[in-house]
């Protein structure tokens, strides 16, 4: 599956599902500085194997992407459905409730890509193929520390809102620190 998503006068965005083969630059961009400071994991081959190759053998349920433009890897990102990690959804639940939804996370590898409005495109890619393949879920749910300020801001660019702002229940790495959670409702027909 891979899914193509452009607009008026943006080169197109695809999605293809994370192989294998794409983990030594995904180890790559996790060791970057622009990365590792908000993505706050271990970046060595074996940890990326173990986080990662789950997903890739389908034992983990979140899905995971290479965000292609022109052909060129530019980033990651994954979906996962909150319901598929109750401890997570009572987390996020402090600023959504209990609506059924997808909560989705993403990378650009190159510092000199960000800043460029990829990051709201990749957003819109990803949430519009959550809507196709997810007809139950209500919502998609995105944590960001408060602190990365283009990171919100990409979410705000791509049409979400931000519905609440604390500290979060988790003991990820990542999520330490005042965060807010961005919420964008499925569109009505």
């Amino acid at each position: 599956m891979s899914l193509t998503i452009g607009h008026s006068g943006c080169m197109p965005i695809e999605l293809r599902p994370l192989e294998r083969s794409d983990l030594p630059l995904l180890a790559h961009w996790l060791s970057r500085p622009h990365v590792r400071e908000w993505w706050r994991e271990p970046a060595d081959p074996a940890s990326v194997e173990a986080e990662y190759g789950p997903m890739i053998d389908g034992a983990d349920p979140t899905d995971g992407f290479i965000v292609l433009r022109e052909g060129q890897p530019i980033g990651f990102m994954q979906r996962y459905l909150l319901a598929d990690d109750p401890d997570w959804q009572r987390t996020v639940a402090v600023g959504i409730g209990s609506v059924p939804a997808a909560g989705i996370d993403y990378l650009i590898g190159d510092e000199n890509d960000t800043g460029r409005g990829i990051g709201p495109e990749m957003i819109a890619a990803l949430v519009a193929d959550c809507w196709a393949m997810h007809p139950h879920i209500q919502a998609v749910v995105v944590d960001v520390l408060q602190e990365n300020r283009a990171s919100w801001r990409a979410l705000e660019h791509a049409g979400f809102d931000r519905v609440w702002q604390g500290t979060l229940d988790s003991d990820h790495p990542s999520d330490q620190g005042p965060s807010y959670l961005y919420l964008m409702s499925r569109p009505t027909p």
